[in-house]
């Protein structure tokens, strides 16, 4: 009998150890701190944000540099005014309707002569003055009697006219100069150049109109800057 409740005792250890150690073992996780539990819980667990990107250091903004100014800034002083090349009629006789305009015809008078006349290096006459410019026509003219021509009064085979008086610093080119000429005068008509008679130094042709008083007349210089638009003085 004693056996029997030993052997009894010993079958219901068995079962009740088991029991308790399982019931122990559910319990434990009650027992571990709320961080704990959120750290061994898989649900629990997030993706961490991620990092947020630092500002790059910005360099301080540099001042813009300066520009010098151009040299027409640099003063309050006008750009000096240029010469242009004149010729004015002739003091020699010439038959009527012939016109003689020479470097050295009067009015004599210049601003900037070349050895007391006209200065077809630099121009003679400031172009603040106002001219009327001399033209000459392609259409070709024979010779009348009595013209008495050279190599340095040559005769042009054309005709001579001239424009209304301008400023010389309107006419910026040659080919402005001989714009006005059409324009008054007619196709076919441009502005004079020293060479027409030849040699230089003076020109005849037919008289046109416009050629009348006493004045002189702007005319232009193809090899040298004695032009309102090129010279430098």
């Amino acid at each position: 009998m004693v056996r029997a409740l030993v052997l009894a005792g010993i079958l219901t250890l068995m079962l009740l150890v088991p029991m308790w150690l399982k019931r122990g073992g559910d319990a434990a996780p009650s027992g571990l701190p709320v961080k704990e539990k959120q750290a061994a819980s898989p649900a629990a667990q997030t993706t961490p944000p991620l990092p947020q990107a630092q500002p790059s250091a910005t360099p301080a903004a540099q001042a813009p540099a300066l520009v010098p100014p151009p040299a027409a800034w640099a003063g309050n002083s006008p750009a000096p005014m240029g010469h242009g090349l004149t010729f004015a009629a002739s003091k020699e006789p010439t038959p009527v309707g012939v016109a003689h305009l020479s470097c050295h015809g009067v009015p004599a008078e210049l601003d900037q002569p070349h050895e007391k006349s006209c200065n077809p290096y630099k121009g003679d006459t400031s172009c603040r003055t106002v001219l009327p410019v001399l033209c000459i026509s392609e259409a070709t003219t024979t010779k009348p009697p009595g013209v008495n021509s050279n190599f340095y009064q040559g005769w042009t085979g054309a005709s001579l006219a001239a424009t209304q008086p301008v400023m010389g610093a309107d006419l910026d080119s040659v080919g402005t100069a001989s714009a006005r000429c059409s324009k008054e005068l007619g196709q076919g008509w441009r502005m004079a150049e020293f060479h027409d008679g030849q040699g230089g130094w003076g020109l005849q042709g037919m008289a046109g109109t416009g050629l009348s008083g006493r004045t002189r007349y702007f005319v232009h210089i193809n090899d040298q800057k004695g032009n309102c638009w090129n010279s430098s003085s």
